[in-house]
């Protein structure tokens, strides 16, 4: 990653057992992005799921992950 914001986050966060999620994409690039969850608000049979959207920006400061 090109900047620090995940681990200053992380370091506050630290206080309340918490942390930012982050996964390791395999393929196009080999490298940790932050993911970003949601939540399904309708739920039943044939309702489209959540997803998780994999960043390529910082949300905190809005530099470009590397690849």
């Amino acid at each position: 990653m090109a900047c620090t914001c995940v681990e200053t986050v992380n370091a506050k966060l630290k206080e309340r057992n918490t942390r930012l999620e982050q996964a390791m994409m395999f393929g196009e690039c080999n490298h940790d992005r932050l993911m970003l969850r949601t939540e399904q608000v309708e739920t039943g049979r044939g309702k489209p799921k959540a997803v998780a959207m994999f960043l390529t920006f910082c949300p905190f400061c809005g530099v470009k992950y590397d690849g």
